[in-house]
């Protein structure tokens, strides 16, 4: 962790005592009070996620990465989430979707690439139709039956 994501943890874990505070001693307080302890607990959440947010930007920032690709890659799973015709299809692009964020969230980048690699297939994957059996006639497949039988049943006689 950086210095600033410890500092946002530290401000969370005020804001966590006051809420505690707040449950626990709450009813002896005004609520003039028990409103501006409110306020401030969540003023404290609203500045510590922006730190977390500003750390994580500043990271990225220094990121030698393909924006362009990444963007693009983000865009593609969002179209797929839209149009994925069924639930295991979804199910797989929202499991590479949640896995991109977490890497970008990271700013690793080796996480972000392969994460993106994961997400294209992915997209790939969802994209791709069924794999179809080839048809055949009706007739033709009646007779090729016959005749494999026939051959099977020719091939089981003994010479008597």
């Amino acid at each position: 962790m950086s210095f600033f994501s410890d500092q946002a943890n530290q401000f969370q874990q005020m804001a966590q005592a006051i809420q505690t505070r707040l449950t626990n001693d709450g009813a002896q307080m005004s609520d003039t009070e028990f409103g501006l302890f409110e306020k401030q607990r969540d003023q404290l959440l609203d500045k510590a996620t922006a730190m977390v947010d500003a750390d994580i930007q500043a990271t990225l920032d220094q990121l030698n990465l393909d924006k362009a690709k990444l963007a693009a890659c983000t865009a593609d799973l969002l179209q797929a989430v839209k149009n994925a015709r069924t639930v295991e299809k979804l199910a797989a692009i929202v499991g590479a979707s949640v896995t991109m964020a977490t890497a970008i969230a990271s700013a690793n980048p080796t996480s972000i690439i392969t994460a993106s690699f994961g997400a294209e297939k992915a997209i790939a994957d969802a994209l791709s139709k069924p794999k179809e059996m080839p048809v055949t006639k009706p007739a033709a497949a009646g007779k090729a039956a016959v005749d494999g039988g026939l051959a099977i049943a020719a091939s089981e006689d003994s010479e008597k």
